[in-house]
C-alpha cells in the first residue's frame, strides 16, 4: 500500500461517482439500474428482521450524499428525515407509492447536489484531510461510489430473495 496515495482528479471523482450511481457501470448494474422497477411494497419489505429494507438504503444512500455535500462546505439544509440511528433515517410508517417516488427523487437530488458541490469546491478543499481521518475528502468522494456498488449489489440480492419469499401482509 501506498504511504500516501495520490488523489484522485476531479473529473475522475465526478464520473466515476456518476457511472455507478446511473451508468453505464462496468461492475454491473447501477445504482438507479438497481432500482428500476421496484414497487413501494417490495422496496418496504424486510427479508429478515433485523435486516434493512431497499427504502432504508436509498434513505441511507441520499443522507450519505447529504453528508458529503456538507463536508464540501456547500450550503445545506437540515435533511428532511429523521434519523433512526446514524447514518439511517427512518423510511416513512406507511409505505405508499407517492411516498416512495418521493424518496427516489430525493436520491437523485441529493445526487445532483453532490455533483454539483464537487464541482463547485475549491481544490484546496477536495484534498482536505478532516482531522483524525486517514484519507482526503476527494478520497472519501470516491468512497461513495464505491458505498453505491456495495448497496447496488445488496439491493440486487435483496430483490432476488425478495421474489423467492412468498408475498406476506407486513
Amino acid at each position: 500500500m501506498l504511504a500516501s496515495p495520490p488523489n484522485p482528479t476531479r473529473p475522475v471523482i465526478i464520473q466515476t461517482i456518476c457511472d455507478v450511481f446511473a451508468g453505464p457501470a462496468w461492475h454491473g448494474p447501477s445504482l438507479r439500474a438497481s432500482l428500476r422497477g421496484l414497487s413501494s411494497r417490495d422496496a418496504a419489505r424486510r427479508i429478515a428482521p433485523g435486516r434493512n429494507t431497499i427504502w432504508e438504503l436509498v434513505l441511507h444512500l441520499a443522507y450519505t450524499r447529504h453528508r458529503l455535500v456538507m463536508r464540501l462546505g456547500a450550503d445545506v439544509a437540515r435533511f428532511p428525515r429523521k434519523l433512526g440511528k446514524p447514518w439511517w433515517p427512518t423510511a416513512p410508517g406507511e409505505p405508499t407509492d407517492a411516498a416512495w417516488r418521493d424518496d427516489l427523487a430525493l436520491l437523485t437530488d441529493y445526487q445532483d447536489r453532490l455533483i454539483a458541490a464537487i464541482d463547485a469546491a475549491p481544490e484546496a478543499r477536495l484534498r482536505r484531510q478532516r482531522p483524525g481521518h486517514p484519507r482526503t475528502i476527494a478520497h472519501e468522494l470516491l468512497g461513495v461510489a464505491v458505498h453505491d456498488g456495495y448497496h447496488a449489489g445488496q439491493i440486487r440480492l435483496l430483490r432476488v430473495l425478495l421474489a423467492r419469499k412468498a408475498p406476506r401482509a407486513e
